[in-house]
């Protein structure tokens, strides 16, 4: 396991890059160089979900590791051990609700070019 250190710098090096591509998107479409907003709204809604979903998963070692390590005493073995275990928990549980939820966006539409459908 990486240090809390690197953690958080991955961290806000992803959600850093889910602004800067929600801004250039919106840049480029503002500046005319986008001439067809939907022929690149499918990559577009993939690359940022991507994003989304891999700074959602990065910012639980660092608020795992954060509360960890104000609460250790004394006690380091232990307490990193239940550190990675709570770290792959939530992982674990955050997958299988994307297991769950993915289908059913795709299902109602939330890729395709009209949007979702409700």
């Amino acid at each position: 396991m990486l240090s809390l250190r690197a953690h958080a710098l991955i961290c806000v090096s992803l959600l850093a890059a889910l602004i800067a591509v929600a801004a250039g998107g919106n840049l480029l479409a503002a500046s005319g160089v986008i001439h067809d907003p939907a022929a690149i709204r499918l990559p577009g809604l993939v690359l940022v979900f991507g994003l989304f979903l891999a700074f959602g998963f990065s910012a639980v070692p660092v608020m795992v590791m954060s509360v960890f390590r104000q609460n250790r005493r004394g006690a380091p073995a232990p307490a990193s051990a239940a550190e990675k275990l709570v770290i792959w928990a939530m992982w674990a549980l955050m997958a299988a609700g994307l297991l769950v939820a993915l289908p059913a966006m795709i299902h109602l539409g939330f890729f395709s070019p009209e949007g979702p459908q409700t």
